[in-house]
């Protein structure tokens, strides 16, 4: 026990991805009372101003933003750094990690008394000495983190923490809704293969309108996704009952609506994810290529997929598309029944 009081700080690399930089959020949150003196440091590559509202309610957390274009805030820290004893993650997600990257990692671990911690995407389980560990594609980010973490001997549970954040009592209010009486619709991801058709969307938006006239529907997504909201509100015939939000919420208020909300319609994206962490009732219309990224943690979810016609490897890969109208979708998305969705969108706005 007395080798976990020993680090001076933690630093991990995420992707800048709102998911990922939540499960790193989630994570060092954790260790925070095991490691009480130890500082605790997010790298991201992009989006610092979106990620730095998420760490709004973490003030032991720091986010800095490291890349080719601005590389002071790497030479400060590893300043820092020096006779640190440090534990430094080089990716806290699946995928191929930059060789930057893993040089930087490497440099920021260079002591003795420190220790990096790298993910294997082989076959087989490295060495435990290279203190790796493999990346399990059928368990969350989560709880590969946490396996990662506790090959130093350390403790942590699997079970995924309650984000925090500043509550803003007027955040609903002031855009147009009242409490427990909307629903959150978030149909954008960061490619059309990860989400549905416009008319998809039409549909589901108007079935919700039909069949609960005392709920509004809330319309969330980036200032890139105006587009495509407007093209699935161009025919809607009865907007008094929609409020389209889309590139006008910060992150903390985006936060708080979604956990002031009746329940949570969304695609695999990050903004899933926020709602996973709130424990927020949740319908996730979701796709095979990489299972560890779907929000299974949270109890109050339901998970749509359909592998009837599946090709998705498990691993980010797969040619698992079917081409409409110029796009890719993922078949697994797709071939969910329309039906089979209203269903579900009722079950999470009666349940209790």
């Amino acid at each position: 026990m007395k080798s976990k009081k020993k680090y001076d700080r933690v630093i991990m690399f995420t992707n800048g991805a709102i998911g990922d930089f939540l499960m790193a959020i989630l994570f060092l949150d954790s260790i925070k009372k095991i490691l009480p003196w130890s500082e605790f440091i997010i790298i991201t590559p992009r989006n610092i101003k979106i990620l730095e509202e998420l760490l709004l309610a973490y003030p032991k957390i720091k986010a800095v933003e490291i890349n080719r274009h601005n590389l002071s805030g790497l030479f400060f820290l590893f300043i820092k750094s020096v006779y640190a004893r440090t534990i430094v993650f080089d990716s806290v997600s699946f995928g191929r990690v930059y060789f930057g990257v893993r040089l930087i990692s490497r440099f920021f671990a260079i002591f003795p008394a420190s220790r990096r911690l790298a993910f294997s995407y082989g076959k087989n389980l490295i060495n435990s000495e290279n203190n790796k560990t493999l990346f399990d594609y059928k368990k969350s980010i989560y709880e590969n983190i946490v396996s990662l973490f506790n090959k130093l001997d350390f403790d942590i549970s699997f079970s995924v923490p309650v984000y925090n954040f500043i509550l803003d009592k007027g955040a609903v209010e002031r855009n147009g809704l009242e409490k427990s009486s909307y629903i959150v619709v978030h149909p954008c991801a960061s490619n059309s293969a990860r989400s549905l058709p416009v008319e998809r969307w039409r549909k589901i938006i108007e079935y919700i309108i039909n069949n609960f006239s005392d709920m509004k529907v809330a319309i969330t997504g980036s200032k890139k996704d105006l587009s495509f909201i407007k093209d699935i509100l161009s025919v809607n015939k009865d907007l008094s009952s929609i409020v389209n939000l889309a590139g006008k919420l910060s992150m903390p208020e985006l936060t708080n609506i979604i956990n002031e909300s009746n329940g949570f319609v969304g695609v695999d994206t990050g903004i899933s994810h926020l709602a996973g962490v709130l424990h927020k009732k949740s319908l996730i219309i979701g796709n095979l290529s990489n299972p560890s990224w779907l929000p299974f943690y949270n109890k109050n979810a339901i998970i749509l997929v359909n592998d009837k016609n599946c090709t998705c490897d498990g691993k980010k890969g797969g040619d698992c598309f079917y081409l409409l109208e110029g796009k890719k979708y993922y078949k697994c998305m797709i071939d969910i029944p329309q039906e089979f969705i209203y269903k579900n969108i009722k079950n999470i706005l009666l349940k209790d």
